[in-house]
This record gives structure tokens, sequence and C-alpha cells, in this order.
């Protein structure tokens, strides 16, 4: 080879190897994380976590560049750790968010994050908060302590500061003489801070620590190598996987799908802080100073907002449902009322998503407008800062001599208030508004389904037993829209100091036989309370029943040609629950009169009265009488002799016993179905004379529950045309029998649950309400040995229990799948003084299920993210298509200039 081809041979290597780098060892490869994770908020029950991303290194990093998993780390997890065992920790959520639950306490919570590889990142850090206790810390603790502990052997994530003496921690809001800020400013350059040099040795250890758990990818890595950045488990906290979830063997019970997300963020102004800042308000004007906060929904699915009151601020509650990628804006304001002092509140828009939206809010209040500043009126100087005359110094400030301060202006030390500005102090207490009920809840009753005119009308008083005036708001149902019942509100202010609102409600009309149930709310918007009011309503199906006093009347026996025969009572007794309207009877031996109106009420009466008809011949006379309305009837038997002539008197006859009598049976003639009449026997034949018993004196106890045996004495009156010529004596005896008392026992199989659907469809968005009956509970005069049964708990997912009527109960749920609602009954038996538990209980349930409200925000990508397809992003920008292209023609050029120069040889 000449020395002409051997240099363009080293020139076109060389032109190939300056454009390889850019064309071939291009970084494709995702950003490792790097840095410390911390976890911000304390490890309370009740306190939402989120990820403090601070100390991470990497330049560009978001909230939006990770993924997100939290854990729960149980004591009994950390002794596996101990004896060398990998746990499964329980998964909790991937949201970037979790909110503390009672289920934590005494548990640890874990979080890790991995990098999105198309956001550039890939790799996963992780951090631990303290044990889970029942309350937040204190306010001398910080809540930043929640990420402080390390993970078996990773140290602790914290920031910067943390790492200094506790002290400098108190003054962080004093002012720093210009002398330690230079100090400060040489420590932070890293020439005069002693620890430097053990802090980089610490972070050192700890990134090898972390790339001994995610190895950091070079050039050298494969695509596959990319893929499994951030797959290392630490001690028990399941690998990641390449969409950021676990290899958890656990089922977490989380359905949700990476499409849907629950959401929200809360806008301060124009978005460059998050705290409304009202500066110093003077107290009385509180009302006077109003600002404006919006709250995003940043999901995909709606959000249902629950109402809020916080404690120095009163802010507006989002009513509505908020769609996907819309917003609100809400009114925030200082509460009227609030102390002097200075506040800073964290206010938190909650929904029933379980999404959250916070900001703080801040202000001093003053207990009255300062002197110091007044503002002069126009064309009027401020007269505590006089305008000095030409060549004169003002006299209230001095030009001090060189050396000397000005006295009239000294500078406070530091941590020193200056004295012309001091903060008051409260003098007196706090007035505040509070309303109470006089009904804790309202019931109607005794409703037959088909009425046309409504109940008459409930009336609960609220009464404002505060010092301060309430301003009451709407009336809000749990069912949304009002359903069931017509509601109103007398007025929505009262005044402190025994002020009343009337709240009246009234069912509506047309609604079918069953069990209704609404709760109301009311909200002091001056307080914050809530006033719960729940109403129910039981609409009976229609019954149409009427009882006769007795079945049979008894005239006895007259000589013809009779007169003045003695008029008989008889009762119709109306036990439906609709009015009856009877129909005037009628019969042919015996005149029947009405008394009393012919329209019978519920639980009412009519009397007719009932005598033979005058004029009858010598015979027996007995009648079926009927007594009818246009749904129902009941009958009674009439019966009356006409004897011939006058006859005597030669025997009295006993009537039959009368046996299987109610135990618990009135001690009465009638109602122990003693007859009217005897028979007697006459010189004539058989006759009929009418009889008066003593019942008042037999032995009989209507309330002993045993069986009894008696006789009953009466006394006989002889009819018209009957002499009692052989002085017989008029007596006669009844043996009567009652039963034994036979207890109530109430089947479990009449315990039931109305007003949910068997097998029903419901959505996330649904309030659905139930009502448990138990068998027996309509057994108003109970006796011993009777049995019942009461509701005592139901169940969806967690248990709540009844301690008193009505038994209702009004839920809803946000996770779609299926439910069964569970209520237990518990058997119940009277003593003959009080209902007491027994040991049996019975469990009635309903299955049903919850699916997915529909709710699509316009614009939205229905497509998973998992079924995604996008390239592998770099961090390098640069487009390299055109080196591509000259890099083609350079190997075309040498090769061209090789086979020209073999060619010519």
């Amino acid at each position: 080879m000449n020395r002409r081809r051997f240099l363009a041979v080293i020139m076109s290597v060389f032109m190939m190897l300056s454009l390889l780098p850019v064309a071939v060892f291009a970084d494709t490869t995702a950003v490792v994380l790097d840095g410390q994770l911390k976890i911000q908020g304390s490890a309370a029950a009740g306190i939402t976590l989120s990820a403090d991303m601070q100390g991470i290194k990497n330049e560009g990093i978001t909230e939006d560049s990770v993924s997100y998993q939290w854990f729960r780390k149980t004591s009994e997890d950390e002794k596996k750790e101990q004896q060398g065992e990998k746990p499964e920790l329980k998964s909790l959520g991937k949201e970037k968010t979790y909110t503390v639950t009672k289920e934590d306490i005494d548990s640890k919570i874990v979080l890790t994050i991995t990098g999105l590889e198309d956001k550039g990142f890939s790799g996963s850090l992780t951090a631990v908060t303290e044990t889970v206790t029942e309350a937040a810390p204190t306010p001398e603790t910080k809540s930043d302590e929640a990420g402080s502990e390390s993970v078996d052997g990773i140290p602790a994530a914290t920031n910067d500061s943390e790492s200094q003496e506790p002290e400098q921690d108190t003054q962080e809001n004093e002012e720093i003489p210009e002398s330690e800020q230079n100090t400060q400013e040489t420590q932070d350059d890293g020439t005069s801070e002693p620890d430097q040099d053990a802090q980089d040795t610490e972070k050192m250890e700890q990134s090898e620590y972390q790339e001994e758990l995610f190895p950091a990818e070079g050039p050298e890595n494969t695509a596959d190598d990319t893929e499994d950045a951030g797959s290392s488990s630490v001690e028990g906290i399941p690998a990641a996987t390449e969409d950021g979830t676990y290899n958890n063997t656990e089922d977490t019970g989380n359905s949700d799908t990476d499409e849907t997300s629950y959401q929200a963020e809360a806008e301060v102004g124009d978005g460059s802080s998050d705290v409304v800042d009202f500066g110093t308000v003077v107290s009385g004007q509180e009302d006077e100073q109003v600002q404006y906060v919006t709250i995003k929904n940043t999901g995909t699915e709606s959000l249902n907002f629950e109402e809020l009151s916080p404690e120095h601020f009163a802010v507006q509650d989002i009513t509505e449902p908020l769609e996907a990628g819309q917003s609100v804006q809400v009114w925030i304001a200082p509460r009227v009322g609030t102390q002097p002092g200075s506040y800073e509140d964290t206010i938190t828009y909650e929904t029933e998503e379980g999404a959250e939206a916070s900001f703080k809010a801040q202000m001093t209040i003053t207990g009255e407008e300062p002197q110091d500043t007044l503002t002069p009126t126009p064309g009027e100087e401020p007269q505590d800062t006089p305008t000095p005359t030409p060549g004169e110094e003002p006299q209230d400030t001095p030009t001090p001599t060189p050396g000397e301060e000005p006295q009239d202006t000294p500078t406070p030390t530091p941590a020193e208030e200056p004295q012309d500005t001091p903060i008051p102090t409260p003098t007196q207490a706090l007035a505040e508004s509070k309303v109470n009920a006089d009904k804790s809840a309202v019931e109607f009753k005794n409703i037959v389904e088909g009425y046309t005119e409504a109940p008459q009308e409930e009336k609960v008083t609220l009464t404002n037993e505060g010092d301060a005036d309430a301003v009451l708001s709407d009336v809000y149902s749990d069912q949304g829209d009002i359903k069931y019942f017509d509601v109103a509100l007398s007025t929505q202010n009262i005044s402190a100091n025994g002020g009343t609102a009337d709240f009246t409600v009234r069912p509506k009309t047309g609604l079918s036989a069953g069990t209704y149930t609404e709760a109301f709310t009311i909200t002091d918007t001056t307080s914050g309370q809530k006033i719960v009011i729940p109403v129910s309503i039981v609409i009976d199906t229609a019954s149409h029943k009427l009882e006769i006093s007795t079945d049979t009347l008894d005239f006895a026996s007259a000589k013809k040609g009779y007169s003045g025969i003695s008029a008989q009572q008889i009762t119709v007794t109306n036990n439906g629950n609709v009015s009856e309207t009877i129909v005037q009877p009628s019969a042919e031996y015996f005149s029947v009169t009405a008394t009393s109106e012919l329209t019978i009420q519920p639980e009412g009466s009519a009397t007719f009265t009932v005598v033979p008809k005058e004029g009858l011949e010598v015979n027996n006379y007995q009648e079926s009488i009927k007594i009818s309305s246009s749904a129902t009837e009941v009958s009674f038997k009439a019966s009356f002799q006409v004897l011939k002539g006058t006859v005597s008197l030669t025997k009295i006859q006993n009537p039959s016993e009368i046996s299987g009598i109610a135990n618990g049976t009135a001690k009465d003639a009638q109602k122990l179905k003693l007859p009217s009449t005897v028979v007697i026997e006459t010189t004539g034949g058989n006759a009929k004379a009418k009889v008066s018993w003593d019942v008042k004196n037999c032995s009989y106890n209507a309330s002993d529950t045993a069986a009894q045996n008696f006789t009953v004495k009466g006394s006989v009156t002889l009819p018209d045309g009957v002499d009692n010529d052989n002085n017989i004596d008029l007596l006669a005896y009844i043996k009567v029998n009652v039963e034994a008392y036979v207890p109530k026992a109430a089947s479990a199989d009449d315990n039931k649950i109305t007003g949910i659907e068997v097998n029903g469809v419901y959505t996330t968005q649904s309030k659905i309400s139930f009502a448990a009956v138990g068998a027996g509970m309509d057994n108003n005069s109970p006796k011993k040995g009777d049995v019942r049964y009461v509701p005592l708990n139901w169940t969806v997912i967690n248990t709540n229990a009844w301690e008193k009527a009505p038994y209702t109960a009004c839920f809803g749920l946000s996770k779609s799948g299926d439910y069964t609602l569970k209520v237990v009954f518990q058997q119940q038996q009277y003593n003959g003084e009080n209902w007491k538990n027994t040991d049996t209980q019975d469990t009635k349930q309903v299955a049903f299920s919850i699916s997915e409200a529909k709710v699509t925000a316009p614009g939205t990508n229905l497509t998973p993210t998992a079924n995604q397809k996008k390239s592998v992003r770099t961090n390098d920008p640069t487009v390299i298509l055109p080196f591509v292209i000259v890099l083609f023609i350079a190997v075309g050029a040498v090769c061209g200039v090789i086979y020209y120069k073999k060619k010519k040889k």
C-alpha cells in the first residue's frame, strides 16, 4: 500500500470515529434515580402522607416522573427481616398520597418510588415512617420525622438541614447578622464545614448501597438491562416491575385500572404560591376579607366533595360533582369571632373517592385598628410625622452624631419584638353559636296506602343556645334530591341566647306500602355544626276488619201480647286500618237502630240497639242479622220466644260448661261468653229466662297466665207469663275453663330487610337506604314468655350497631364490585316486666353490586397506559438523523476511493 492510499484510509477512519460518538454512543438509557427520598407527614391515623423529593439529585424530576407504591410494614414483618426471612408487605395503593388509617396503627408505612422510563428515569428509592400512632405528634414534633427511619441499612432519607444541630431550627425565622451569613455561606461552599467530610462519606456509602440495590445503567447496558432497572427488592419490599408495580403475591384488593384516577389540586392566585395570606385583620371586620381559591379535578373521574369546617376560617363547600378536567372557584374568609392572634391552618378539600386538594391560609387578627398607620385625609399631612420647616431638623427624628445610634428609633435585638406593635392577648371568651334540636328523629305511623291527603306535618324546633347568632344552610337530603318528604325552614337566621327556627316535614302523597327513610342535614354555617334529623314513614297495606261485641242476643220469652221488651246493644269495632262506612242493618223479626255515625274510623266503633218487633205470634224466633260495609261484614244471632199463656216454673237448667276461653280474657260476662238466658222448664213446656251472672265475686284472675277452672253463680229472672208457684230458687250455675297462656313466639323467618333490592345494581354515586324489621316488634302488650327479634347491627364493609329505633341506615360505596348487606337480629324474651336478650341471633342478608359511574371527560384517552406503545426517550436532545446520513456518505466515499485505487492499479 502506497503512502497516499494509507493516508486516505487513516483519514476515513478518523472521520467515522468523529461521527460515531454522536450517532452510536448517544445516551439512550434512562437516568437512574439518585439521592434521598423522604416521606412528608406525621405517622398518625388520619394524616395524609406524600413524597418529599427535595433530596433527589436528578435534574428535571417532578412528581409525575415516577410511580408510587405504598406498603404497610408490621412488627411481624420486622421480625421476619431480623430472622433473615423475606416478608410480603401489605400493598396500600399507588396514588401520590396515602392517608393513614386506624389499621396502620403500630405498623410502619413504606413508600417506594420508581422512575418512569418514558419520562427519562429509572431505578427506585425507598423511605419508611416511624411507627404509626393514634394521634398526630404535638406541635413541637416535626412532621418531617415521618420519613426519618432507614430501611435495613439504607440511611434515613433526610434534608440537608437535618444534619445541623437542633437548635438551629428555632432560629430559622430570626434575623441573621451579616457576619453570621458570611459564615454560613462559607460553610455552604464546603471550605469551613467541620463535618463536611463525614457527610460526604455517609452520602457516598448510601449511594453505593442504592447502586447495589438498583444498579445504574451505563453505555454497555442492553435493552433488557434497562427494563430491569429498579427491579431489586429491599428486605421484604417487593421488587418494582416495569410499570412501577410490585410482584407482591398478596391480594391488595385494588381493582382500579391505570386509566382511572381520583385526583384534585388547589391553586391559589396565579399558582406561584400555595398560601392564602390575609395579612393583618382587624377583629370585627373578618367578613370583609374574602379571597378565592381554584379547585381543579386533575383525575379522570368525577369527584364528590365532602363538607368541611376549618377552625379559624370560613370556606365555601363544593356541593355539586366536579367532572374530570373541570375546576371551580371557592371563597375563603377569616371566621367571624376568632380571637386575636396569629393563625396558620392547612385547609383540605376531601372527596368521597379519597382525593384531596390542600392549601394553607394564614392571618394575624388584632383587637383594634392600629393608630400608628392612620391614612391622612387628602391635603392633610400625618400628624405623627410633621414636615420640618426649611433649615430646621425634625424634632422627632434627630440626626445622630457619627458613632451614635438614634435614641428614639432603637433597633430591636434578635428575638425581641418591637415594643410599639405588641400582639394583643385575648381578653374574653370567643362568642359562638350552638344549635340544638328538640327531637332526635321524626316518625310517621298509622298511614295506609292509597291515602289522598298527606298526614299532618311534624315540627322540629331548632334553638340557638349559644351567645352568637347562627346562620343556617339550606336543607340537604342523604338521597341527593329530597325524595319522600316536603320540608321547610321557618328562618335561616337564629338569634343568640334562645332564638328558634322551625323545621317542618310532611310525607308526600302517592307513596305505596313500605318503609321510607330519609336523613336531612342542616349546617350552622357560623360554627360549622351539623344538625342531622332522620325522618321515617311506614305505610301499611290496607286492612279491612270489623269485630262485633257478641255473636248472640237472646231476648228470652214473653207471653203473647207482650210489651215493653228491653232493647239490647251490640257494638261493632273497626280493627282495620282504613275507615269503614256501615250499611244500615235490617231484619225480619227484630228492629235494629244505629245510635252513632255509620262511618267508623280505624280503632273506632259504632253502636246499634236491637229489640223484637211487636205483635209476633206464639213461636220461637231466631234470626241472623248482618252488619256490613262495602269491603267486609260481620253477623250475630238474635232469638225470642212468644208463649201461649200463663204457666208454672218446675225447674231451672244450668248451662253447659264453657271451655277454651283465652288466657287473659277480661273478667266480664260477655267476654267470658256467659249466656244471657237459661232454659227453664214449665207446665207449658220449656222456655227461656234472663240470667244475671255474678262474675265479680268468682275466683277468676285475669292476670294469671296459668290455666283456671271456676264456677259463676247467676240470678234468674222469670219472663212474663211464668209463675213460681213451687218456690224454686231462682239461681243458675255455670262452669268456665280458661286456658293457660301460650307465649307469642315470633319466627325468625319473619325478620326482613326492606328498601334495598335483592341482587340490585347501584353505582358508585348511589346512596343506598334500607330498614331492618324484626319479627314481633309490633307486640305492644307483651306477656311473660313472649319472644321477639330486634335489629342489632348491620355490615357491608364495616359493622355498625343500632342502639334504638328507627332501625334504618344509609350508605354509599366508591369501589365497584359485588357486596352483601348483612343484618343481625337479636332474639329477646319478655320476663313479665322487661324484654331480655337470649343467646339466639338470626342473620338476614341481601346481595347487591356496585358499578362504576359512567362519567367520561371530553378528550379523555381511553387507551390503557399499559397498552400504549412509546419509543424509548433519552436525555440527549440531539437529532441524529443528519449525522447518520453523513456517516453513510462518508463510508460510501471511502469505499469509492478504495475501489477507484484498485481499478487504477
